[in-house]
């Protein structure tokens, strides 16, 4: 692992002024519509995060009923017993 990080070079400064004056330079040339690319920018992190949410509640759904195969074990059985509880009661 450190082999891999002393072959990053680290930025400086300098470098993200660089990356800086690049960016407005592509915004002032009319390349890219800056309120498009803030509306594009904007609905990527809303799907991202929505894609997140629906992923953890597969997940966590998965897991549930994974867990719920094990009911019958003497440790577990009582833990699962009390999660199942917990979801009838919310309903």
């Amino acid at each position: 692992m450190k082999k891999l990080v002393k072959k990053l070079n680290p930025k400086t400064d300098k470098d993200y002024e660089n990356l800086g004056r690049m960016l407005a330079s592509i915004y002032e040339t009319g390349y890219i519509d800056r309120s498009q690319s803030y509306k594009h920018s904007f609905f990527k992190g809303v799907l991202g995060g929505l894609g997140g949410v629906i992923g953890a509640t597969i997940v966590v759904t998965l897991l549930i009923w994974f867990m719920s195969l094990f009911s019958q074990v003497p440790l577990i059985g009582y833990f699962i017993h009390q999660v199942q509880n917990s979801i009838d009661l919310h309903r």
